[in-house]
């Protein structure tokens, strides 16, 4: 959660606003003020202020019911939502598990309706009021942004909702759901780079939103990728936990312990496998065969373990019945290795060949 600000909880899933959404905030308000003073006769700097500030912040909480809206739905399908986080270019929700092709479609198309019909409520507004008053401007400029998200999310790629929709219709019947994911990523990356070229014609004709459309093309597009391959691990590895994958590994060796008596008691046919290493009661590093090639055999008679292991970090330790796809999306820690614990207790590891097997599902 790093850069975001937690605003709360939501049916148990943490809310939090990326600081880019409050960039959002911003622009939208600049926007409507801009507007303001164009469309409104007479239109004053201060109220125009004053209902450009409110109209940012309404814009982000539009983007949050549209999450919500997800998480509500998600919620009543049996799922749990873990977050929603919000920033400049919309919001995501993270949910656990792989839904059946109907509670996909169910939670993905969720938003879109929220966000049409809300946007659609608040163009009502200048009919009401006027086009040209104050408060009827800006409800047509928030209306028309909602309506912009909702259809914007109904295109067929990754990471928009309309990808979920597709894949959930190229899913149906228990086809490949990993393949399908490929094909909606394919999708987004395309969307995206179209994105973009529309961007660049726009700044071409000197239209300076254009920069908007290129940096938002640039964001779809490369979202695409990592969302994508989150999804295809997901649904690869839906059900299984970090356990079914480690090796189990003996009692943590000592640091005090000698090289020497390591690769004794542990090495097994030309490596020595990667092994956690504790202090007093504490699993403090890893030691394996890399570690060992650093030295010169002459040295590991007298070379201690706690000398030559590689410390590890918060980011190396999982719990044993943890999702495996949480462990291959978390960031690399320190060791580059993941120690496995259950109860607070060592009780396996997983290393760069364990790793790459496991990837090797997904690339076949």
């Amino acid at each position: 959660m790093n850069g975001a600000i937690r605003l709360g909880r939501l049916s148990g899933a943490e809310v939090v606003a990326d600081a880019s959404a409050f960039l959002l905030a911003g622009l939208f308000g600049g926007a409507v003020f801009i507007h303001l003073q164009q469309v409104v006769p007479g239109m004053s700097a201060e109220v125009a202020s004053v209902l450009g500030v409110v109209s940012g912040i309404a814009v982000v909480g539009c983007v949050f019911l549209h999450e919500a809206s997800h998480v509500v739905v998600a919620r009543r399908r049996g799922l749990t939502v873990r977050s929603i986080r919000l920033y400049m270019f919309g919001g995501y929700s993270v949910i656990d598990g792989v839904p059946s092709a109907r509670t996909e479609f169910l939670v993905s198309i969720a938003g879109p309706v929220v966000s049409v019909s809300l946007g659609l409520l608040l163009l009502s507004g200048p009919l009401l009021l006027g086009g040209d008053t104050p408060v009827g401007a800006a409800m047509w400029a928030l209306g028309l942004a909602n309506v912009t998200i909702g259809v914007f999310n109904l295109l067929p790629g990754f990471p928009l909702d309309g990808g979920r929709i597709v894949r959930s219709m190229l899913s149906r019947g228990g086809r490949d759901r990993v393949r399908a994911t490929r094909i909606v990523t394919r999708f987004g990356r395309v969307i995206g780079v179209a994105v973009m070229g529309v961007g660049a014609f726009l700044v071409v004709t000197r239209h300076m939103a254009g920069l908007f459309w290129i940096v938002a093309g640039w964001f779809l597009a490369t979202t695409a990728v990592s969302a994508g391959r989150r999804e295809e691990l997901s649904a690869a590895f839906d059900g299984m936990t970090v356990a079914d994958v480690m090796r189990p590994t003996p009692d943590a060796v000592s640091g005090n312990a000698t090289i020497s008596n390591v690769l004794d008691l542990y090495e097994i046919g030309p490596r020595l496998r990667s092994l956690p290493v504790e202090m007093s009661g504490r699993v403090v590093g890893v030691i394996g065969q890399d570690e060992v090639d650093s030295i010169s055999p002459s040295r590991w008679p007298s070379m201690r373990v706690r000398a030559l292991m590689t410390k590890i970090g918060p980011a190396d330790i999982v719990e044993a019945e943890a999702p495996l796809e949480s462990l291959l999306l978390r960031p690399a820690g320190l060791s580059g290795r993941a120690i496995v614990v259950r109860d607070g207790v060592v009780v396996g590891i997983i290393d760069g060949d364990a790793l790459a097997g496991v990837l090797g599902i997904v690339d076949r």
